[in-house]
């Protein structure tokens, strides 16, 4: 039996991929207690927007299709 990615899972790891090769790995943390990301040397996010389309360039055109 195979196991289908969902569109959502797949946005995160696109979006959370991103981010390490933008950053570094050693510059991109999931702070659980706080439900962030942090990135670089001034940005963090909340963890759900891993999951939006578009968050970065990355999953821009899970975007666009969610658009037509």
């Amino acid at each position: 039996m195979v196991a289908m990615m969902t569109d959502e899972t797949l946005v995160a790891l696109k979006n959370y991929e991103y981010l390490i090769l933008a950053h570094g790995c050693e510059n991109v943390s999931l702070v659980w207690h706080t439900d962030s990301v942090v990135f670089g040397d001034d940005g963090w996010a909340d963890i759900d927007m891993l999951t939006r389309p578009g968050f970065t360039p990355a999953t821009e055109c899970f975007a666009r299709r969610d658009e037509d």
